[in-house]
């Protein structure tokens, strides 16, 4: 896997197209790893939410992000962020070798900052009331139908929302 940032929000997750062509951003890569560990045997899911600023006041309308979760017998849910870890490789031009992976690899393979809200779990969703068409892939963005219709919860020209941080 590698990082694309030209990918629209975090990616669709769509594994069998990955396989393909695989390059995404957060869901794409946490939906391989999920695939991944499921088909090795080990329970595995993603998270969906939002990063939150250090310090605020931050408008953070723009700052989804998902993770991982696997479960180790004896120990418990491990939290793992290899999207993070990817995209750090691409927005500080590091390599493999570079001490600060090692530093990323080891924080972000079983810790999560505490700067994340968690919106949902789990994929292909029915909601309540119930949507009209296709399920709802996951929930990390905005969505909202008008007459029967699924608007862009992206597309700032037909959805506009904001969301703002401040610490306490």
């Amino acid at each position: 896997m590698y990082r694309d940032p030209t990918t629209y929000e975090c990616g669709k997750g769509d594994v069998c197209s990955l396989l393909e062509q695989p390059g995404g951003k957060c869901v794409d890569i946490h939906s391989v790893f999920v695939a991944l560990a499921r088909a090795s045997g080990v329970p595995a899911y993603e998270v969906f939410g939002l990063r939150l600023a250090k310090k605020g006041p931050k408008d953070v309308s723009t700052w989804q992000h998902c993770r991982v979760k696997f479960f180790v017998p004896g120990y418990g849910w491990v939290p793992v962020d290899p999207a993070d870890v990817r995209k750090a490789m691409l927005t500080e031009i590091l390599n493999l070798k570079d001490a600060k992976m090692t530093e990323l690899s080891k924080y972000y393979w079983g810790a999560i900052d505490p700067y994340r809200v968690k919106f949902g779990v789990g994929r292909d969703l029915t909601l309540n009331p119930q949507q009209k068409g296709h399920p709802v892939n996951y929930l990390m963005y905005s969505f909202a139908q008008v007459g029967g219709q699924t608007l862009d919860g992206i597309d700032p020209q037909k959805f506009e929302y904001k969301i703002m941080f401040q610490a306490k």
